[in-house]
């Protein structure tokens, strides 16, 4: 099981990677949502990105990444995890579209 480590407060949490539904982008703030919990990190999107390389996470909007492997459905504005809708922006729709085929 792969993870990664996030910093909450002063302690760093484990969350295993096949947990992570999507990030969303909150101005200088990030949050990562999993099939459980919501945590808020004091990093951006940009930056968590660079930081950690998961393959199955793609750039669907700038404000939003979502995991491939829980992605429920998809149209050509929007992809569904869990319930959730995230909007798809054209400037990344080529490479969710490429990504989702090579699943």
């Amino acid at each position: 099981m792969e993870v990664i480590f996030i910093r909450i407060d002063k302690r760093h949490l484990k969350v295993p990677i096949d947990t992570i539904l999507y990030l969303e982008a909150a101005g200088s703030y990030l949050r990562l949502i999993t099939i459980k919990e919501k945590y808020s990190l004091s990093q951006n999107l940009s930056q968590f990105m660079r930081t950690h390389n998961i393959p199955d996470l793609v750039r669907v909007h700038r404000s939003y990444v979502v995991n491939l492997s829980k992605v429920d459905s998809f149209d050509n504005e929007s992809v569904y995890i869990a319930k959730s809708r995230i909007p798809i922006s054209s400037n990344h729709k080529e490479e969710f579209m490429t990504r989702i085929r090579d699943l």
